[in-house]
This record gives C-alpha cells, sequence and structure tokens, in this order.
C-alpha cells in the first residue's frame, strides 16, 4: 500500500514541473533557457507591451494570437512545432530525455496562452536566436533591435 501511495505522489510531483517550472529541480534549466539576452532586451520588452501588455495569457480576439509573445496557436504550435523549439533550447542548457519527452508531449497538447511565462519565454528567445525577429517587425520597436 506504502509503494502505491508513493508511487502516485512520484507521479503528480513528476508532473507538476511541467507546469510550474520554477518550483522544479528543471528551475535553473528552465530559468536559463527563458533568458532574454541583454542586448535584446529592451527590445523584447517594447515588443511584450505592443503584443500583449506583458500578459502570458493574453489572447488575440481575431486571430489564434495568444501568450505574451502573440505567437499565432495554429500556426506555431499545431502546424509549427513552437513546442520543438522550445525542447531544442530547454535540452541545449541540460534537460534529460525523459523530461524532455513529458513537456514536449504537454506543450504540443496545450493552447500557448497555457503554457507557463518560461516556456513561452524560450519560445521567443528560440526564434529570435535562430533569426526570427522578424516575425515582430512593427511600429514602435524597431529602433530598439542590436544591429
Amino acid at each position: 500500500m506504502i509503494d502505491v501511495l508513493l508511487g502516485a505522489f512520484l507521479e503528480v510531483a513528476r508532473d507538476d514541473w511541467v507546469t510550474q517550472p520554477s518550483r522544479s529541480a528543471y528551475a535553473g534549466i528552465v530559468q536559463q533557457a527563458a533568458r532574454i539576452p541583454a542586448r535584446w532586451q529592451a527590445w523584447a520588452e517594447c515588443i511584450s507591451d505592443r503584443e500583449s501588455g506583458g500578459s502570458y495569457t493574453a489572447r488575440n480576439a481575431s486571430s489564434s494570437a495568444q501568450g505574451r509573445w502573440q505567437f499565432l496557436d495554429n500556426s506555431w504550435r499545431i502546424h509549427g512545432g513552437l513546442h520543438h523549439m522550445v525542447i531544442k533550447r530547454l535540452r541545449a542548457h541540460g534537460l534529460d530525455d525523459q523530461a524532455a519527452a513529458q513537456l514536449r508531449r504537454h506543450l504540443r497538447d496545450t493552447p500557448i496562452a497555457e503554457w507557463p511565462g518560461p516556456y513561452q519565454d524560450t519560445g521567443f528567445v528560440a526564434v529570435l536566436l535562430s533569426g526570427g525577429q522578424h516575425h515582430w517587425n512593427g511600429p514602435g520597436c524597431t529602433g530598439l533591435a542590436p544591429r
């Protein structure tokens, strides 16, 4: 009986890190992966304010854009594999295979506006560092982008 209860507790604890990354053994990995490079911070803050007012749960009323960075959920999550980019970045910072597989499934099946903020930020950084800043071109922030 104790083995069953302990197993159930460990299963719940294993799943908690997926939805509460800052309270887990993986917190350091997630924090590093989500860190916006210093040279991009002013631009990123402007984009965040413009896109969502800084809200991780923001949802655009006229499109599938969601989250702090207003990723188009239909394009980036369902068809574009943003969850793969997040996992790749987390793996580069030390996330193990088992945790990566668990998180990949969770992110794939969860709308972006429901992803914890650090995963949204990790996706933003992954896109940014792969040359994807053009996805956020628009008024007001262009002059803040590093050259």
